[in-house]
């Protein structure tokens, strides 16, 4: 557990936050005020919790009453020659009871800032997204488990119409990662991809993809290794299909992912990538899927990248989050269903998912399942309320006297807009965390919060 702060310290932080806090609220509405070609959605929002374990131990408890202030923001701008689309999320904690120091976060999704240098030929790609992750995906959401990773991408992407129906389409980025975890290597990398996209129907588009990913530079522990030294080669062959059909559509990639090392086993397994979308299945709209690569535990999987970038205020509670560790090579399959029904006032979602981490160096191999069961209800204008149960399994794969985590999440909760601009959210929740071999790893906390919202422009 890290321990307070001094008070000086914690003074000179929060001194920090409230001026970046006040500069970007002013900033955004100086940019309110004068900007027309954008759209801008901001809102800043108040967040109070009491807990009963608020480092989620066994032993020694500690309740806690944790406050939370932050801001969201989402930038979008579209012109005929350049796009946008940017947001944020800045937040700060304070544990009144001091039981872990003041926390600043900054959560980012600049996911996309595009100039269109030759019109429907050459554009030029740069996003810069920050995500938070866990250093250890067998511990709690606590602040001494959380890092940062930042990642940049630059590049040209070219796309040449051969004929009516069929494109080409090559690009090239420079990529540099950032770990905030010391035991997670930083990386810079050259990623090159080539598509052959052909459109068979109005409906219906087949492709022929490649990708190529070389580590040129690697930091770690301090030192610095160039492509002189040993560096993985992350190569991707795959055939895709992409169909719409009546309320829904399908989406395939499936094909090889390997990965290279002069020094190291090459490493290879399939590449899938399957989504399908269908709304009014016996009254039900359906979301499922299939994914199956490749990659390095210094960068991560694209599919979580991009799933923060599209949500930047994404909740770490989510026990699908990406762990750092030393530099591997992970093999990662994962699938996910979610079935919702609207009827009248109620609505209700049943969401699964799997997913299976395998290390190629470390023993870390885990496992983990999950359901969701989410009931709510409008119970008048501007008024909701629902319950929702989570029942996640974590196997410890390579390590089986830890003992298989069995974490359960009862949740109540509540939503009021007093106005367009003002809003309310309340929750009750009780979280019990089982291990069938380590009472170590066991622990029990009830929580309860409310958050009040208002949105600025």
């Amino acid at each position: 557990m890290i321990h307070p702060k001094n008070a000086q310290q914690k003074s000179t932080e929060n001194t920090l936050f409230i001026k970046c806090f006040s500069l970007i609220v002013l900033i955004i509405a100086c940019a309110s005020s004068t900007s027309y070609a954008a759209r801008l959605k901001a809102n800043v929002y108040s967040d109070l919790e009491y807990t009963t374990n608020a480092g989620l131990t066994t032993t020694e408890t500690e309740d806690d009453v944790i406050e939370r202030i932050g801001l969201n923001v989402v930038l979008t701008e579209e012109r005929k020659r350049f796009n946008a689309d940017a947001s944020f999320n800045l937040s700060q904690e304070f544990y009144l009871n001091n039981t872990f120091s003041d926390q600043t976060q900054l959560t980012t999704g600049f996911g996309l800032f595009n100039f269109d240098l030759v019109e429907d030929f050459l554009d030029w790609r740069t996003s810069f997204t920050r995500t938070q992750v866990l250093s250890d995906s067998t511990a709690g959401d606590t602040p001494d488990n959380r890092e940062e990773r930042d990642t940049f991408r630059t590049g040209p992407t070219i796309n040449y119409r051969i004929n009516q129906a069929s494109t080409l389409r090559f690009g090239a980025n420079y990529v540099q990662v950032e770990n905030s975890d010391e035991d997670a290597a930083d990386t810079k990398r050259i990623d090159a991809n080539a598509s052959y996209i052909y459109q068979y129907n109005s409906i219906t588009s087949l492709s022929l993809n490649t990708n190529y990913d070389r580590v040129i530079e690697i930091k770690e522990d301090g030192f610095t290794r160039s492509n002189s030294d040993e560096h993985s080669e992350n190569v991707t062959l795959n055939v895709g299909i992409n169909r719409q059909f009546n309320h829904g559509t399908f989406s395939a990639n499936v094909g090889r992912n390997e990965v290279r090392s002069e020094n190291n086993e090459t490493v290879s397994g399939n590449f899938f990538n399957i989504t399908l979308q269908r709304d009014q299945v016996y009254y039900h709209n359906i979301v499922a899927q299939y994914s199956e690569s490749i990659s390095d535990s210094s960068i991560g999987f694209e599919s979580f990248e991009s799933l923060i970038a599209a949500n930047p205020n994404f909740s770490i509670d989510n026990p699908r989050l990406e762990t750092t560790t030393q530099l591997d090579i992970i093999k990662q399959k994962s699938a996910d269903l979610s079935i919702s029904r609207s009827i009248d006032s109620y609505q209700y979602t049943l969401s699964a998912y799997w997913k299976d981490q395998n290390y190629t160096i470390q023993q870390s191999d885990e496992r983990s399942t999950g359901l969701i069961l989410n009931l709510r209800q409008r119970i008048q204008e501007g008024l909701t309320a629902g319950i929702t149960f989570q029942h996640v399994k974590q196997e410890q794969l390579d390590r089986p006297n830890e003992g298989d985590n069995i974490t359960q999440t009862y949740t109540l909760d509540s939503a009021y807009r007093w106005t367009k601009d003002f809003s309310t959210n309340g929750f009750i929740a009780f979280q019990k965390r089982g291990n069938d071999k380590n009472a170590i790893r066991e622990y029990e906390e009830f929580s309860v919060g409310v958050t009040l919202t208002f949105n600025i422009y």
